[in-house]
């Protein structure tokens, strides 16, 4: 294998569950679930376009894009 070969990009959505009445979707191009979680933290989500200003995330879940197939779930409570 090529050393010089970057690694493949996947799609990510990545779901929040957070203390406002809504869950938040992203969708960001990773090379894996933990970097894609760890990607959200500056963007705003693709569907929901408010201040997010003093939310509480509870729960974070990391999906193949367009896909039921979970990589990655994340309890965010008591940190």
């Amino acid at each position: 294998m090529d050393k010089n070969k970057p690694k493949p990009k996947f799609y990510f959505d990545v779901r929040i569950e957070c203390m406002l009445p809504a869950t938040l979707t992203f969708r960001v191009l990773a090379e894996d679930a933990e970097t894609a979680s760890q990607m959200i933290k500056n963007i705003q989500p693709n569907s929901v376009q408010h201040r997010l200003i003093g939310r509480k995330d509870i729960k974070l879940t990391v999906y193949d894009a367009g896909c039921t197939m979970i990589r990655l779930i994340k309890n965010l409570m008591g940190r």
